[in-house]
This record gives C-alpha cells, structure tokens and sequence, in this order.
C-alpha cells in the first residue's frame, strides 16, 4: 500500500479545502457554478492518489449502484485480519466475525441464506471456528444485501440479533420475500441498538452509533483489534453507499434517509473516530475500501503475503484520513450536482 506521510495528507487535504473555498467564493460573487461539484471529483481524485481509487466510486455522476460497481462476483478466500478480526464475504458485499474470549460477534449475513451457509458457516469451519459460538449478530442496516442469510443463522445457531429500532421498523414494512429470490427474508426482531451503546462480549466492547443517511437507522461503529498482540481501533462506517440523488433507488426495500442526513451522519463518526484515536478502517462493501476487489492487488491479499514484523495494511492513519476525507469530497460533490440541478457532465467539459 502506498504510504503518505500525514504532512502530506495534512497539505492535500488544506489543498482540497482551499480549492472548495475558492468555488464557493466564486459562486458568492458571480452567482450559483454549475461546475463547481467537478473541484470535489478532482479533490477526490487528488487525495486518491494510486492506492484509493476504488473510493472514489462514490463520486461517479450520476450515482451508480452498488451492483453496477462490481464486475463478476466472486467469494473471498475466509481470511484472518487481526488477531480476532476475520473476512467472509464477497468481492461485492462482506461479512465480518469477530472471536473473543466468550463467543463470536458476526457483522452483516450477506444475500441470502445459500450465501450465509457457504461463505459464512463454511469460512468459520475452514478457519477453525465454531458457528455455534455465534453469540451476536449485528446488523448494520435494514438493506437486504446485509441482513438476507440472517434469519437462516438465526433459526440455525440462534444469536442475539441487533439491529437500530428504526431500521427494524423499516424492514417490517418489506414484502414478503419470494421463493427463490436473491435476497433472503428478515429475521425475526430481537434486539434495538441505541446510539452510544456499547456491546460487551467477553475481552472485546464494540461502540455503536446511529448514522442516518444510508437507511434511517444505519449503525457504525468502533472496533478494538490486536495486531500480533499491538492494540489498534478500527472505524467501521455501516452505510458505505450515498443516497443516490435524494430519490428512491428504485429497489424493493430501499428507503434511504438522504444526502443531508447522510453528511451530517458522516461528519460526525470521523469526528468520533478522532476523538477515539481510530488508525484504521473496515467497512461493508469491500470494493469501496479495497478489502478484496480480485484476491491479487486488495488488502486481504497484501495481508496474505506479509512478511513477519511487517506492518498491517488495514493500519494507516494517513491512508484512514484521506479515505474519510475521499468519502467527504464525494459526498459534496453529489450534492453540489444536485444543487446544479443535475446538469449532464458532457456539456461541462
């Protein structure tokens, strides 16, 4: 992974304020720019540099889907992150387990319950681990691509399942889920988590907050980790799509909350990050954070191959900062678009 001193990542993040700044005066003084979103993309762009451009999929215009942001799926190999961090999942949607000393906390369940018991059961058996041990499931939003093999692991190894109160609501308003449809049914409600709220699980607390925008009652959170022993906290942003031009997606079940709550959601977990010494980053949709893209040039697989004493890939305060600060100039340059009134981006070249 490229490393950029915070020096730099201090001047290129001054660099894409001062260009902001500098658009927002023009505006001030010669009235609305149509163009001034494009600083944004460039700024995006800039701070991206050779090792982050995945991250700045969010600031394609018009918005993409998530599906339309991955070519062919393919699964991840089940994979050791940190000492009791692991990968399930796909190139296109992930999962995480965490092991502590008194059980596992399992992070999302994937599409559909063929997909929890192959990818999730099935990378706990390779990797040594115990399903039964599941004492949590934690869901970070009502979005089917996260909670669809819940209900299969709930029925099967009966974890406690939490979800926000807001996004429980949500997904008691879905249809019902058709035979032989992509996405599995919900699970049936257990357990509301509330902002600020802390799940202690034998050595290991994870802190929850509520961040609207994805869904009404998107949940992220902050994750302790070792690294062969060396503490670390990691930030896990639970709604890693912007609410595609404050309209409905289309899809069955998607009821975003919007752009603005999304921004205000986003800007105050960096701020929480911060303030908690956060150095690293999960999230989950692992073609955004280059988790695992193609098992070659990812994260996962750059963690593979390292040599021992070597430092972690998912450990970076400089690449954390200008990850964030990416997601922050995507999410201005989505609402600057639409403040233009969504002009085509061939007429401004």
């Amino acid at each position: 992974m490229l490393k950029i001193p915070t020096v730099l990542v201090a001047v290129a993040m001054l660099a894409a304020m001062a260009i902001s700044v500098g658009a927002q005066d023009s505006a001030q003084a010669n009235g609305p720019d149509p163009k001034a979103f494009l600083d944004h993309i460039e700024n995006a762009k800039l701070l991206a540099a050779n090792d982050l451009v995945a991250s700045v999929v969010d600031c394609v215009i018009p918005p993409i889907s998530a599906a339309s942001s991955v070519g062919k799926v393919i699964d991840a190999p089940p994979s050791k992150v940190f000492d009791q961090l692991y990968y399930l999942g796909m190139n296109s949607v992930a999962s995480w387990a965490i092991v502590t000393s008194a059980g596992i906390i399992q992070i999302d369940s994937l599409d559909n319950p063929e997909e929890a018991q192959r990818i999730i059961v099935g990378g706990y058996k390779k990797l040594g681990l115990d399903p039964a041990q599941m004492k949590y499931l934690i869901l970070t939003h009502g979005h089917n691509d996260h909670f669809g093999g819940s209900k299969y692991l709930q029925d099967t190894y009966h974890p406690h399942v939490l979800m926000s109160g807001i996004d429980w609501d949500m997904v008691a308003k879905l249809p019902p889920t058709e035979p032989g449809a992509k996405f599995g049914p919900p699970p049936a409600r257990d357990m509301d988590i509330a902002d600020g709220q802390k799940l202690t699980l034998g050595n290991t607390t994870i802190t929850f907050y509520i961040t609207p925008g994805h869904t009404p009652g998107t949940v992220s959170m902050l994750i302790p980790v070792t690294d062969h022993g060396q503490p670390h906290l990691l930030s896990f942003w639970g709604g890693s799509a912007i609410p595609r031009a404050f309209e409905p997606t289309g899809q069955p079940g998607r009821m975003d909350a919007g752009m603005l709550a999304y921004k205000q959601s986003f800007e105050r977990f960096f701020k929480l990050g911060e303030d908690a010494g956060v150095d690293g980053y999960i999230a989950n949709h692992p073609y955004r954070d280059l988790t695992f893209v193609d098992g070659k040039t990812d994260r996962i697989a750059k963690n593979q191959a390292r040599k021992p004493g070597a430092p972690s890939p998912f450990i970076d305060r400089g690449t954390y900062i200008r990850y964030m600060t990416i997601s922050m100039e995507c999410i201005e340059a989505q609402e600057g678009w639409l403040h233009a009134g969504k002009p085509q981006i061939s007429s401004l070249n």
